[in-house]
């Protein structure tokens, strides 16, 4: 501000901060910087702690962390987040709707900064040097300046054109995904402000800060912030955040003095950033307002985006491992280095020669084309699954996909098909009984109250000319084929009319039988109009309409919700005695239970008084009408997959906003839960006394196969805790229990169904409530299901936050037993991923939702359905939107894993090998010649690396067995370790072999070094005998079955061996005389010597033989299947879930364990 002060006229000030300023005050109006500053008393800066006031002061200490602000405040001596207006802030406060002043709103936005999230996007040079500095890289850098100095040129050329490749690529990738994102998020437009003086303004949305109120067009708008509604209403579409593309409507936030806001508990007054604005409505004159309340990074689109910029970091525990195993390599490189340096000393050999030569021992021990060969085996996995329309836009993502053993679903659009379809209703006859179901709603009486209670209890409105609202809704309405009519007139003035929607009967067609035989022509005594409506809300669980038929006199009320919540407000005599049985047996058959109930108003009331009339009023002493019965349909791959997944036991966890009783029914039928698996409900409920306690209710469900009348005999359990509680603190659990019956309930928002057993197998005397369990009443599978410990866990994104918060002793075992996770949000969906993988589970995660990014990104594996903005965020995308590309990713990731550690054992085996052929002849000053080392590294190893990772995966079903994804283990350090021993115990065979022969004659390193001579005896020894050993290593870690098809079905792997076989028996035997001279190979004599030859092509058969029967013998069925598990320990083992399922399988045999386990307890507490 001094410097922009302090300028001279006519110039600029030369820091590009007061220039910033100056161009913003500019386009806010003020076009003398200076000007307006000398008139401010003293510049402040000004932000938000608490209560709605804002704070200002002269200085401001802050710093930045992953887009988020954190001030320093001086009460608490400590940094804390900065925050909007959505923290204590009451509603008085809020509804305060005059705007802001230029200044206040410039003052303001020097802390929140701009209204934009802004995405980096990284040059190609960045990136370069970032890919560079790998250190597989670096080593490389290293490696190819020596060769040079070596004049070793073609294979370092190779080397570079390979690496080059695989860093142009990861760079092209980078720089996709980077755009991909940036695309998604950029948003420019503008807003209408209203300032300090009520005067209308239209600025850039960039501008807005916190405390501005904004006017919403009637054409509507996309939310660039967030912000609480002040007046009128709005229609939004959140699948941005909520995955449903469900119309939503929100009211203005109450005026009340005691409200205080919160961005949960008031979200249907809240319009999110990213959220779209399809329409707003309002009365007369009336604009529709909004307060924003925040700005930037700190929006609820701001916390998606950083989900997706800041994941938590994922094991690639393969990389990991890689990194300790090149280190290992590297100190025995440095001892072959000091090896060589004393060997070359003592000779006398030069100063240069010994520097090179030493050197290079260490880029023979440590392969630098291990990177290239790593990045070609991934190529061709990430091929094949393009070949199955799944789009990878991070390789390194597929090894890692190799080892799930756990994957989580989004339910909605992933496991089922979008909506839900109607399946009949069960209407109550006049006898107060249940009818027969039935499936056809046009056999429904036209005069039935049930009917006009299914036409005109919803919130369906048109929209742009097409009927949008909550699918249930429209599929209901839709199902009855009646006409939905609005009056004609612009949508934004229907709060106006006093029939704003009218429903009529389809046009000659009757319904009534009567007027069926009567052939009675249509007129409107039937139309229906709706006068008002009371909506739907998760915690009354219930919406309703008042409604005028044409020909009454008289106003009705329908009330449609879930069933326990309507028979509550029905008169007793209009339910049915059947009702729970009914309710019971449909609900455990999983579909969708609506309750309707109606009521007539007293004729006295008209339509003046019926606007002003309580909602309570209205929804009380109502008569019973029927159920209205829906089903959400499975998509036609997922019972098939997860049953595959099932058979190779990795774990299947449902994780969903949709609720609770209907992610459970899904649960059971797409087969998560099995038949021997009993459904444990937890839910959380506050202590009315004490608001610092909190109780878990624990409600045991019997199974999908029991019969209808045992099924209502099931058996509640509800269990209070309190983190009080001493009894359990020793016992690593806080708890105060109770039990108590419970009336079997079902809900349209939360939908748990509450059941009872009764009887005297598992009995607690003496109290007054007793939990009991007949097995004769309920047969001998469910007490063989109990008594075996079989229990899954099910609750609500709430009751998840309380466990989290109040309970973080029980995360462990709720996480590991826990399938069906519902009504959560997109921070919860990443909680669980990561705490599941703080358990050790490596976690996939498949959604379709722009809700799921974060989760999609923390997990190991994230695979979306959908090419919005979840794809930005998951490594896998499927064209397919069906899971059937989960257990294709996995056995891809399978087949990737496996060919990733064959061709890193392989890199890493050919380097030892070859290390110990050169060390072995640096006893005697020789060394492979130039040529010999092109052979191999060009000719074989690249041309077999190549061709290695060409072999598909195994297209049999998933087995049970993932493939090792740690090199630092038994398996594969036994792998090499027993190798190495055979290859150079084959070497050393070879190598006094040769020098027992008669013809033999020693090598001179005095003569021959000065001729820069390498051909000898021994040198044609360890060349032919290694040549074999890196074609026999590569075939026995070329692994088939399982994981991938057999060998034979790469045929330019095989071509590759064969060719490579042939050429290594040629120069073994007779090489032409022109190679000879090449690579100077120094022949034994043709008559005395040709035995010797073939004793060399003997030795690499033995050296086969062995080498086959230690990978498919000792290692793969000793020390991967059997000594593995062997001498495993749980307690120590990474995978803490193994500890968590052997306490609650030790534990938990019955449910009577859970009193000993738990503490439960049947007293009476009244909470």
């Amino acid at each position: 501000v001094s410097e922009i002060v302090n300028t001279r006229p006519g110039k600029k000030p030369s820091s590009s901060n007061a220039r910033n300023v100056i161009k913003e005050l500019t386009q806010n109006g003020i076009a003398e910087a200076a000007d307006f500053f000398r008139q401010l008393p003293s510049f402040q800066v000004a932000y938000h702690r608490t209560g709605g006031r804002f704070e200002h002061a002269s200085t401001m200490r802050y710093f930045s962390c992953k887009k988020l602000r954190y001030l320093w405040c001086d009460e608490t001596k400590k940094f804390t987040k900065l925050h909007g207006l959505d923290v204590e802030v009451p509603s008085p406060a809020i509804h305060h709707a005059k705007g802001l002043s230029v200044y206040e709103q410039s003052i303001r936005r020097l802390i929140y900064g701009s209204n934009e999230i802004f995405i980096p996007l990284r040059g190609v040079l960045t990136l370069l040097f970032l890919e560079v500095l790998n250190p597989f890289y670096v080593f490389q850098i290293f490696s190819v300046v020596l060769w040079f100095c070596y004049e070793y040129y073609y294979y370092a050329v190779v080397i570079v054109l390979m690496s080059a490749f695989g860093i142009t690529l990861s760079i092209i990738q980078t720089q996709r995904n980077q755009r991909a994102l940036y695309s998604t998020v950029k948003s420019n437009d503008s807003a209408v402000v209203i300032r300090d003086n009520m005067e209308s303004e239209t600025i850039e949305t960039r501008f807005l800060v916190p405390g501005d109120v904004l006017e919403i067009p009637s054409s509507g708008c996309t939310m660039q912030c967030d912000a609480v509604l002040l007046s009128g209403n709005c229609i939004l579409d959140e699948s941005m955040l909520t995955g449903e593309s469900v119309p939503v409507t929100k009211t203005p936030l109450p005026l009340k003095r005691d409200l205080i806001y919160n961005r949960k508990e008031h979200a249907r007054h809240t319009l999110f950033c990213g959220t779209r604005v399809i329409q707003t409505r309002y009365i007369g004159s009336e604009k529709v307002l909004v307060k924003v309340l925040n700005t930037g990074n700190i929006t609820a689109k701001g916390g998606l985006i950083r989900s997706i910029l800041y994941p938590p970091p994922v094991d690639y525990k393969f990389e990991k491992d890689s990194y300790k195993f090149i280190t290992v390599l590297g100190i025995v490189a440095f001892c072959g280095f000091v090896y060589t340096l004393y060997t070359k000393i003592s000779r006398s050999v030069g100063v240069i020669k010994i520097i090179v030569e030493s050197l290079d021992l260490i880029t023979i021990a440590v392969p630098p084309a291990l990177p290239a060969a790593m990045t070609v085996g991934r190529m061709y996995a990430q091929k094949r699954l393009k070949r199955n329309n799944i789009y990878c836009i991070s390789p390194r993502a597929i090894n890692v996909s190799g080892s799930i053993d756990c994957v989580c679903f989004d339910k909605t659009g992933t496991l089922t098909e979008d909506g839900l379809d109607m399946w009949g209703v069960l209407p109550k006859d006049s006898t107060n009984s249940f009818q027969i179901p039935l499936k056809d709603i046009g056999r429904l009486p036209m005069s039935d109250h049930l009917l006009f209670g299914m036409v005109t209890c919803h919130s369906i409105t048109f929209v742009n000319g097409e009927m949008r609202g909550d699918p249930l809704d429209l599929k209901i309405f839709e199902s009855t084929g009646w006409i939905l009519e609005e009056a004609n007139v612009s949508d934004e003035t229907k709060y106006d009319m006093l029939f704003p929607t009218i429903v009529k009967p389809p046009r000659g067609d009757s319904r009534d039988d009567l007027n069926l035989e009567l052939d009675v022509a249509y007129d409107n005594s039937n139309d229906i109009g709706i006068v008002r409506e009371f909506s739907f809300t998760s915690a009354l669980q219930r919406m309703s309409v008042i409604t005028r038929k044409v020909s009454d006199n008289h106003f009705n009320v329908y009330v449609k919700g879930s069933p326990e919540m309507i028979s509550s407000l029905c008169v007793a005599e209009s339910i049915p005695e059947d009702f729970q049985t009914q309710l019971g047996f449909y609900a455990q058959q999983g579909y969708r239970i609506i309750a309707i109930a109606y009521k007539q108003l007293d004729k006295k009331l008209n339509y003046s008084k019926v606007q002003k009339i309580a909602r309570e009023k209205v929804e009380s002493e109502l008569k019973f009408l029927g159920f209205v019965i829906l089903e959400n349909r499975l998509k036609t791959d997922t019972e098939e997959v997860i049953e595959s997944l099932n058979a190779a036991h990795i774990r299947s966890v449902m994780v969903t906003g949709d609720n609770l009783l209907t992610a459970a029914s899904v649960a059971h039928d797409c087969g998560m839960l099995l038949d021997n698996q009993s459904l444990v409900t937890i839910t959380a409920h506050p202590d009315k006394a004490n608001s610092s306690r909190y109780f878990l209710s624990y409600d045991i469900s019997g199974q999908r196969q029991l019969t209808q009348s045992d099924i209502i005999n099931d058996n509640d359990h509800r269990v209070v805790i309190s983190p009080s509680d001493e009894k359990l603190k020793n016992g690593g659990g806080n708890y105060a229990l109770m039990t108590e019956s419970n009336s079997i309930s079902s809900s349209i928002d939360t939908c748990t169904i509450t059941t009872q057993l009764s009887g005297g197998a598992y009995e607690k005397e003496d109290h007054a409530h007793r939990i009991t369990i007949e097995a004769d009443q309920v047969g001998d599978h469910l007490a063989k299901q109990i008594a075996g410990g079989a229990f899954r866990f099910a609750l609500t994104g709430k009751t998840w936050s309380i466990v989290n918060e109040h309970f973080p002793e029980l995360v462990p075992t709720i996480t590991t037993y826990g399938t069906v996770f519902a009504r959560m949000s997109p921070d919860q969906k990443q909680q669980l991923i990561t705490q599941l993988q703080t358990l050790g589970y490596y976690v996939a995660m498949c959604g379709d939702g722009a809700n799921d990014c974060g989760a999609l990104k923390a997990a190991h594996t994230g695979i979306s359905l959908s090419e919005a903005e979840s794809s930005v965020a998951s490594p896998f995308t499927s064209k397919n939107p069906t899971i059937a590309c989960v257990p294709s990713v996995i056995r891809e990731g399978r087949a990737a894993l496996v060919t990733s550690f064959g061709i890193f054992k392989f890199m890493a085996a050919y380097s030892l090998v070859q290390f110990a052929s050169v060390v072995i002849l640096y006893s005697i000053d020789s060394n492979l010649t130039d040529w010999e080392y092109l052979y191999i590294d060009l000719f074989i190893i690249s041309v077999v690396a190549f061709f290695f990772g060409k072999t598909s995966s195994y297209d049999g079903p998933l087995v049970k067995q993932t493939p090792s994804n740690s090199l630092i283990s038994l398996a594969p350090l036994l792998s090499l370790a027993l190798h190495m021993m055979v290859a150079i115990g084959i070497q050393l065979a070879g190598w006094y072999h040769v020098q027992a022969q008669p013809w033999f004659e020693p090598f001179n390193y005095t003569t021959d070094r000065e001729l820069n001579d390498h051909g000898c005896y021994e040198n044609y020894t360890i060349f032919s005998i290694s040549c074999y050993q890196y074609l026999i290593l590569a075939i026995v870690f070329s692994k088939g079955a399982p994981y991938r098809k057999s060998i034979f079905s790469n045929y330019g792997f095989i071509i590759s061996i064969l060719v490579n076989t042939a050429l290594a028996i040629m120069l073994t035997l007779y090489p032409p005389h022109w190679l000879m001279e090449a690579f100077e190979l120094v022949m034994p004599p043709e008559e005395e010597g040709f035995r010797f030859r073939l004793y060399l092509v003997a030795y690499g058969f033995i050296n086969f033989l062995l080498s086959l029967f230690i990978e498919k013998v000792l290692v793969d069925e000793i020390a991967f299947k059997r000594l593995r598990y062997r001498w495993h320990n749980a307690a120590k083992s990474r995978r803490k879930y193994l500890m968590v399922q052997q306490r609650f399988l030790r534990d938990i045999q019955a449910p009577s364990d859970f009193k000993t386990v738990y503490g439960w307890s049947n007293e009476k507490y009244d909470y």
